[in-house]
């Protein structure tokens, strides 16, 4: 799959929406959707088979005054592709990670060129089943009166949703540094260790953001609707939270 989508968005959305409509051949109010998002995009408004229908695509819109962004699915960001902090510790002139499998690395502030904020949606379905009995006529009549109930089995389904707050950290040249609220070790962060899990995610969070003033800073993919606007319609929030990731960083990096 080729995801093509639109970045720096610059101008009045009357005029974008009308611009994307002739390019993309939808309606005036498919593209008004696409083209009002947050910070200039990005955002996905096509997805293909092949390449070259995706370069077309993006030539197309180019050509109509956007800058697009072409992402092969095979390049997506993911847990293989990156390097998963657990502890830290805040050094003078560098961020000192401990990864799960022992590796250690040391990034310093000044070359740390984004810090992306967001949060993973991830949906679990529960099936919970009941027995009762129930009156059965047919069954009363045919033992004569002998067997009155019969077994019922009723099944209910729960979806629950978890949030999963995630820091990304975005060197030029090295593996993406993704922190999760969930899989960090506080105990390294001494006096300044909070009173609850989000407090101490959220003070990290802070923390990166004052030591690297020159690192460009994004949250939109905190929220559902962040996620949703950066994927377009027809991408799921839930599952393809990488593709956001992706793409965000990309249209950032791509600014810097």
């Amino acid at each position: 799959m080729n995801i093509v989508a639109i970045h720096q968005l610059q101008g009045h959305t009357e005029e974008l929406a009308h611009n994307l409509a002739q390019a993309m051949g939808i309606t005036p109010y498919e593209a008004r959707t696409r083209v009002s998002v947050p910070s200039g995009g990005p955002t996905i408004v096509a997805s293909f088979a092949s390449r070259q229908q995706a370069e077309e695509c993006a030539l197309r819109l180019s050509d109509t005054g956007f800058s697009t962004l072409v992402l092969d699915s095979e390049h997506v960001e993911s847990d293989l592709k990156r390097l998963i902090g657990r502890k830290l510790q805040f050094e003078p002139d560098a961020l000192e990670i401990a990864c799960p499998d022992g590796q250690r690395l040391s990034l310093p502030y000044e070359e740390i060129n984004l810090i992306l904020r967001g949060t993973g949606i991830i949906s679990a379905v529960e099936l919970e089943t009941s027995t009762k009995k129930k009156f059965a006529l047919g069954r009363a009549v045919a033992t004569g009166g002998l067997v009155m109930r019969k077994k019922v089995k009723n099944v209910t389904t729960t979806t629950n949703q978890e949030r999963q707050p995630f820091c990304h950290l975005y060197v030029r040249g090295q593996q993406p540094v993704v922190l999760r609220q969930a899989e960090m070790d506080y105990s390294t962060l001494g006096e300044n260790r909070q009173l609850s899990r989000d407090a101490n995610f959220n003070w990290i969070c802070a923390e990166l953001r004052r030591r690297c003033p020159s690192a460009r800073w994004d949250e939109r993919l905190q929220t559902r609707p962040g996620l949703a606007q950066t994927l377009g319609p027809a991408f799921d929030p839930e599952q393809h939270v990488d593709v956001a990731i992706t793409l965000v960083a990309q249209a950032k990096l791509f600014n810097a």
